[in-house]
């Protein structure tokens, strides 16, 4: 993503700035009980500055780009990556034509979305993309940040996920862990189909397994991994220790 030529103003030299500071870590997405591999999510985050609503769209846009990479290069055997709302709402067309380019590849791709369901200007062109994804057999998952689940109600009954992701809870009771399971089937998810992340400690995996949770993220579970490289590689990705040194904490 980066210019090969120098920025001819302030603001591109900015931007520049923020590019440089792309990171990106992959996360195995295992089931507990059986360890069979779900997808391998490519997370991707900036380090230093807050990259502006058009900046984060061309970073995750180039994150589907290179997920669609490490399957048409056989890297990966399924891919999940983030979009954004807003990512969604003001690139509608570059999403879908990438997708459109890789139409053989779909099935073995997943979408999580993530944002502020009251943000959103546009509603019709994000639940439209929605819609469309399934139709290409691209399920749509939804990634929980809130502390509670039923803060997040608007945004679950908003996009109907397929599939979703939380973090994983921080207490060591099993009672809390079945309580947040219970809270999420309450709020309309298949539990099925949910996933906890964060899951960095062998006590953590195992109240995960008792509750009832089937697919987990996290070190105890498959340390992250830095992403293959790809000849169609659109960022500056990261070496697998600056990956562990700062991913740890961004699932």
């Amino acid at each position: 993503m980066p210019s090969k030529q120098p920025p001819s103003n302030p603001a591109s030299s900015a931007a520049a700035s923020v590019e440089t500071r792309v990171r990106a870590i992959v996360w195995p997405t295992r089931d507990l009980a059986t360890r069979e591999r779900w997808f391998d999510e490519l997370y991707v985050w900036t380090e230093g500055m807050q990259p502006g609503t058009m900046q984060r769209a061309r970073i995750q846009l180039g994150a589907l780009s290179k997920g669609f990479a490490m399957l048409e290069e056989e890297l990966a055997d399924h891919v999940a990556v983030t979009l954004s709302f807003g990512t969604i709402e003001r690139c509608l067309d570059l999403v879908t034509e990438t997708i459109d380019a890789h139409q053989l590849l779909c099935h073995r791709m997943s979408i999580l979305v993530r944002g502020q369901v009251e943000r959103i200007r546009s509603p019709y062109r994000v639940q439209s993309l929605l819609d469309w994804l399934r139709t290409q057999q691209i399920p749509v998952g939804y990634r929980l940040t809130a502390s509670r689940i039923g803060m997040e109600m608007k945004a679950i009954d908003f996009v109907r996920p397929d599939f979703a992701k939380v973090l994983a809870p921080q207490s060591q009771r099993l009672e809390f862990w079945q309580d947040s399971l219970l809270e999420a089937r309450a709020a309309g998810l298949n539990v099925d189909w949910l996933i906890v992340a964060g899951i960095e400690s062998e006590r953590q995996k195992q109240l995960a397994t008792l509750a009832g949770y089937r697919f987990a993220q996290g070190s105890a579970v498959r340390p992250c991994h830095a992403p293959p490289p790809t000849r169609q590689s659109t960022l500056p990705w990261p070496g697998a220790r600056d990956a562990l040194a700062v991913g740890l904490s961004q699932a």
